[in-house]
C-alpha cells in the first residue's frame, strides 16, 4: 500500500515509517524539512499544514492509498504559550489536509491522530475512558485536538471519506523529545550519570496515575488501523492499566548509576491535573485484534539505554 506519513520526522513518525517499510508498504515521508534522513531511504515530499497548495501537490504527485496524519503541535506547555499557533496548526492543518484529499485522492484511507488529552476532566470519574466518554478538554492543545477530530469526522461523513480518529494515551520510547514525563525524567538521570547536572530530579505531582504505552505498541495500533477494514470513528489506544508517576522514578532510581534526590517543582504542576487517567482500548481490540505486547518496565529500560547511548555519542 502507498502511504504518506505527515510529521514524518517526529518521534512517532520515524518509528512508524520504519515499521511500515518493514511490512513492505511503499512509504512517502511528508515533512516541512528539506533535508530528512530515515533508517531506510524513502521518498519524501514538502508538506506544510498552513500551506494548502503544498498538501494538494504532494497528494497529486504520490497518489497515496492511505495517509497517517501525525504532523502538528504536540506540547501542552507550548499550547499555553501560543494557543493561536496550536489551534491554527492542529485544526486548520486537518481541514487543509481533508480538503486536499477530497480534491485529489477521495478513496484514500485517513488516520488522524488526536490525544487522550481530549477527554480532560471527565477522567475525574475514576474509571477507564471509552470512546463514548464525554470530552472536557482543559488546555489549548487538548481543545485543538478535540476540535480537529470532530471536524475531521464531520468532513469525512459529508464527503464520504474513509477516516478514523485515533486517541493515543501517554506513550514513550527512544527518540522522544523532552517535554514529556518519561523523557524528562530519563534525560535528567542520564545527565546526572554523566556529571553534567546535580543529582536532583525535579518533578510535579508524582502521585497521579496515568496510562502508558511503549512506542512499539502505539505503532502496531496505527498499522492495524491502516491495514484492517475499520469503520469510521474514534479509537482509543491505551493499555487500560494505571501507573503511578512515582513508579517511574522508583524504577529509574533502581537503575541509575548515581543516587539522586527528588525535588518538587511547583511550576511543573498542572492547574487542571486529575489523579486518575486511564483508557479502554476494547473497541480497537475488537476490530483489529490489537493488544499491547511490551512490558512497561522493559520499555523504560529500552528508553534509558537509548538516552545513555545518545549521551555517549554526544561526547565523542
Amino acid at each position: 500500500m502507498r502511504i504518506i506519513v505527515t510529521g514524518a520526522n517526529g518521534f512517532v513518525g520515524k518509528h512508524l515509517i520504519h515499521a511500515l517499510v518493514k511490512r513492505q508498504h511503499e512509504v512517502v515521508a511528508g515533512t516541512r524539512r528539506t533535508e530528512v534522513s530515515f533508517h531506510t531511504p524513502i521518498p519524501h515530499c514538502y508538506m506544510n499544514l498552513l500551506e494548502p497548495d503544498t498538501i494538494a501537490e504532494a497528494l497529486r504527485k504520490f497518489k497515496p492509498e492511505a495517509i497517517i496524519h501525525l504532523a502538528g503541535q504536540t506540547l501542552v506547555a507550548s499550547s499555553w504559550n501560543d494557543p493561536a499557533h496550536t489551534v491554527q496548526t492542529n485544526v486548520m492543518g486537518v481541514i487543509h489536509l481533508l480538503q486536499a484529499v477530497r480534491q485529489t485522492v477521495p478513496r484514500a484511507k485517513i488516520v488522524t491522530v488526536g490525544s487522550s488529552e481530549e477527554y480532560g476532566r471527565i477522567s475525574e470519574q475514576g474509571v477507564p475512558l471509552t470512546e463514548d466518554s464525554p470530552c472536557l478538554p482543559q488546555n489549548p492543545y487538548a481543545v485543538s485536538k478535540y476540535t480537529a477530530g470532530q471536524l475531521a469526522l464531520q468532513i469525512a461523513k459529508q464527503g464520504h471519506l474513509r477516516l478514523v480518529h485515533a486517541r493515543p494515551f501517554n506513550h514513550f520510547g527512544p527518540e522522544q523529545q523532552t517535554g514529556f514525563v518519561v523523557s524528562d525524567f530519563i534525560s535528567q538521570v542520564v545527565e546526572m550519570e554523566q556529571g553534567r547536572i546535580s543529582p536532583i530530579v525535579t518533578v510535579g505531582d508524582i502521585t497521579v496515575q496515568r496510562d502508558f504505552l511503549y512506542i512499539d505498541d502505539i505503532i502496531s495500533a496505527y498499522v492495524g488501523l491502516i491495514e484492517e477494514e475499520v469503520p469510521n470513528g474514534i479509537y482509543n489506544i491505551a493499555s487500560g492499566m494505571a501507573r503511578r508517576i512515582e513508579d517511574i522514578l522508583l524504577f529509574l532510581s533502581s537503575q541509575s548509576m548515581v543516587k539522586f534526590e527528588v525535588m518538587q517543582d511547583p511550576s511543573k504542576y498542572r492547574i487542571s491535573n486529575v489523579p486518575f487517567f486511564v483508557g479502554s482500548a476494547e473497541k480497537l481490540r475488537t476490530v483489529t485484534n490489537w493488544t499491547p505486547r511490551t512490558p512497561f518496565y522493559h520499555g523504560l529500560q529500552q528508553t534509558l539505554n537509548w538516552w545513555r547511548e545518545k549521551s555517549r555519542e554526544g561526547k565523542k
